[in-house]
């Protein structure tokens, strides 16, 4: 999969500005807590059970798929939009497979941006 796939980089860039632009601590730290918060809601899915809770999940696939299109984590925000969209048909299998992706594209995210913006790297607790 392409970065272009995974991020929408023009929205980045309307958050971080362009490569050679100074870059803005305060936004690096709102990447920051984005990515806390996005691994915390993750968290709040994998805790709720997929037979009773869905509207648990549903709800918390919304924040964080919300987040995520902030922050120009397509592929994650899609993916997610699948869970909370398509949770009463889901069967626990697409469930499993779908969030698994989510996380794993959070990730690949994550580490793809950081190394695109060597400033936020350096500012990560």
């Amino acid at each position: 999969m392409s970065d272009s796939e995974l991020i929408d980089w023009e929205q980045l860039e309307m958050i971080f500005g362009e490569e050679e632009d100074e870059f803005d601590e305060d936004m690096a730290e709102l990447f920051h807590e984005f990515v806390e918060d996005g691994n915390g809601q993750f968290g709040k899915i994998d805790a709720a059970e997929f037979s009773t809770d869905r509207a648990v999940i549903a709800k918390e696939s919304h924040k964080l798929k919300g987040s995520a299109s902030n922050f120009g984590f397509t592929q994650v925000a899609n993916l997610l939009a699948h869970i909370e969209d398509d949770i009463e048909t889901l069967t626990a299998d697409d469930f499993v497979n779908s969030l698994e992706a989510a996380r794993s594209g959070f990730a690949k995210s994550v580490e793809t941006v950081m190394a695109r913006y060597p400033a936020l790297a350096a500012g990560a607790n």
